[in-house]
């Protein structure tokens, strides 16, 4: 589904007139992001690896990627990399100076801008954008309203748990566990 007709799905969802779709475009638009980006850093959690190069001091510049958080860091044979941000988020240091290294990261997708923009889910999952902004519109008016918003939110986050499964980066061998986890010898 396209913004466009996210924004259709929940006006008829709220017994609006398709017409009226200028009224609410910019509100609209605005809840639809916001219910994107729950989706996204939350549920979704897109992953992108990056190849980096460090300096003499063992810095990568990372201020130009669309990183929102760094899982792991690998060099050339695959052993992994200890790592750490400066404060400003901008730069990736390591104790490996002059390297090619491989970053799997959390990455950031830019806001739904044009009405014929496509949110990068799951297809399934584009009417769940529409629950959202319902949720949202009906969130502030009076008690009725309130009810039927918590229906849409419910709906909204049922939606964005079965996305979550399809498993980027989850658990799926629960191989060792006790031996990590077992409290019985004081570990």
């Amino acid at each position: 589904m396209t913004l466009a007709n996210i924004m259709k799905l929940a006006l008829k969802q709220l017994d609006e007139a398709a017409e009226d779709i200028s009224e609410y475009d910019e509100l609209f638009r605005s809840y639809a992001n916001m219910g994107y980006m729950i989706a996204l850093r939350l549920f979704l959690r897109p992953r992108e690896t990056f190849e980096l190069t460090t300096d003499a001091d063992g810095s990568a510049d990372i201020s130009a990627l669309p990183i929102a958080r760094i899982v792991d860091v690998r060099d050339a044979q695959g052993q992994g990399v200890r790592f750490f941000l400066d404060a400003d988020g901008r730069t990736l240091r390591t104790g490996t100076a002059h390297r090619t290294l491989r970053a799997l990261c959390e990455i950031e997708k830019p806001p739904l801008d044009a009405d014929a923009q496509e949110p990068e889910l799951p297809e399934y999952a584009h009417p769940a954008l529409a629950d959202y902004i319902c949720y949202r519109h009906l969130s502030s008016g009076n008690l009725a309203k309130q009810s039927r918003a918590e229906f849409f939110r419910q709906s909204f986050y049922q939606q964005m748990r079965a996305m979550a499964h399809e498993g980027m980066g989850s658990v799926t061998r629960l191989q060792h566990l006790y031996a990590a986890t077992d409290a019985r010898y004081g570990k």
